[in-house]
This record gives C-alpha cells, sequence and structure tokens, in this order.
C-alpha cells in the first residue's frame, strides 16, 4: 500500500538501545499523516476545517526488536477511513522481517469544541468506496 523507510535515531530509544514503543507510534502516525497528504488532506487542510485526529485503541505486538541505527521501513497495510481510522502498519527490519506490528484506531475531533465528531464529509470525498474497500480486508 504505501511504505517508508527511516533509521532508529537516539530519541526513538530507552536505555538498552531498544526502539520504544512510543516511536513506533510516532512512526504509525507519520505515516499515516503523509499518506493522507498522499490522498489530498493535507494538515493545512485539517486545521482549515478545524479538525484534529485523536488517538483512541490500540494493539501493539513485537516480533523482533529494532535496535539504535538500524534501518527500518513500515508498511501501512490497511487504512480504512470513515467515522473512525482504523489501521494497521507493519515495521520490518533491512532483512525484511517483521518486527512489529500495529492496530490503531484514530478518531476525528472538532478542534475548536474538542468533541469527536463523524468524519467531515470534505475529508471522505477524497475517499471513494473503492478506495475504502480495498483495504478493508487486512484488519
Amino acid at each position: 500500500m504505501i511504505c517508508k523507510n527511516y533509521v532508529v535515531s537516539g530519541e526513538d530509544v530507552n536505555d538498552n538501545m531498544v526502539m520504544e514503543d512510543s516511536a513506533y507510534i510516532s512512526y504509525t502516525l507519520r505515516l499515516l499523516y503523509h499518506f493522507l497528504f498522499y490522498n489530498g488532506v493535507s494538515r493545512e487542510k485539517l486545521n482549515g476545517l478545524h479538525v484534529e485526529l485523536q488517538e483512541g485503541n490500540q494493539v501493539l505486538l513485537f516480533h523482533k526488536d529494532l535496535m539504535f541505527t538500524q534501518p527500518f521501513f513500515i508498511e501501512l497495510k490497511h487504512c480504512h477511513i470513515n467515522d473512525k481510522i482504523n489501521i494497521k502498519s507493519c515495521f520490518f527490519n533491512s532483512k525484511n522481517e517483521c518486527c512489529a506490528e500495529i492496530t490503531k484506531e484514530i478518531e476525528w475531533v472538532d478542534s475548536i469544541h474538542k468533541e469527536i465528531i463523524p468524519a467531515p464529509k470534505q475529508i471522505l470525498k477524497y475517499f471513494d468506496t473503492n478506495t475504502r474497500e480495498k483495504f478493508l480486508n487486512f484488519l
């Protein structure tokens, strides 16, 4: 679907030089914003609509550690955008071994009233039914 290469940096790791949970989540959100931008929804567009993203439930499964300075890539395997955003991302090391998987739910929030809202129609228009349906089978 969509992939991006990274290298584990110093702020991503704990004292044992292993990538921390918060870093996995941060990279997942970065890739989601990249995906939204690719599909016509920039952060500026979200700000203009007074919409923010709020993290919800998530499941993080570890298979192997990612270590400091280790190259890796993250693949957005599934992204269903509707009244909530459901994503599944997988982290792979340079040997193409799956190191971690994150399944995450993200909600739309009205940035003025700080309330959870349904997906704005101005955003959903960028994700037609075919786009949304082709990602459903991964989660």
